[in-house]
């Protein structure tokens, strides 16, 4: 990993064999208002595994200070389902198109029968996750078998937060949902402060209201 100076800085890091650029300073603010950010400065918004990335070559690096982040908005999108009588049910559809999150008036939105028929088309971009994977504080080696860490960040993306996790004094807590009444659309985050490394917290529940910050990627 390297810091890039100039006009803008650029965080190059290593991310599933190739260099990604991510530009400093980050976005703040709520998750459509970031996304719309990243949109006029013409780069691409980062999703879980891309954001992974990140926060593992900014840890072992050990220049966090000079990125300064511990809140990330990851643009994966939840859609939680209840249990009913529908072919997908009682679980959590996860759309990690980043670039086609769609939004109006700054809330996500997520259309239920386009993501059903993309995951019946095998799109290796929206995954399903049943309920009963396990929420709340875990260890560092159950956060690396967790199913729906695994369909959120991918396997390199696990290993890679679940080694950061490890490093904290507490465990790591997933917030998320083992069942839901009625459908639920999330966003995505993580709170990583690795200046005081406290614990690793993942986010799969979260509102758009709060002041989270992201890092736009370079275009190719």
């Amino acid at each position: 990993m390297k810091i890039i100076s100039g006009r803008q800085n650029l965080i190059v890091i290593l991310h599933e064999g190739k260099e990604i650029f991510f530009q400093c300073p980050a976005f703040r603010g709520a998750f459509g208002e970031v996304a719309k950010q990243i949109n006029k400065a013409e780069l691409n918004r980062p999703n879980s595994s891309e954001t992974a990335s990140l926060i593992y070559e900014t840890w072992k690096s050990e220049i966090s200070s000079k990125i300064a982040f511990d809140w990330l908005w990851e643009f994966t999108g939840n859609f939680y389902l209840p249990k009913s009588n529908e072919e997908i049910n009682n679980g959590v559809i996860l759309d990690l198109d980043s670039q086609n999150l769609k939004f109006e008036k700054g809330k996500l939105v997520m259309d239920k029968n386009s993501l059903i028929k993309r995951l019946k088309e095998n799109d290796a971009l929206v995954k399903f996750v049943p309920f009963k994977y396990k929420i709340g504080e875990q260890s560092w080696r159950e956060l690396e078998k967790n199913k729906y860490i695994l369909a959120r960040y991918g396997e390199e993306g696990t290993q890679k937060i679940s080694e950061v996790a490890s490093k904290y004094k507490h465990s790591p807590k997933v917030y998320s949902y083992d069942f839901v009444l009625e459908e639920k659309i999330k966003m995505s985050a993580s709170a990583s402060d690795l200046n005081v490394k406290c614990r690793f917290d993942i986010y799969g529940g979260f509102n758009d209201i709060g002041v989270v910050q992201a890092f736009g990627i370079l275009k190719k």
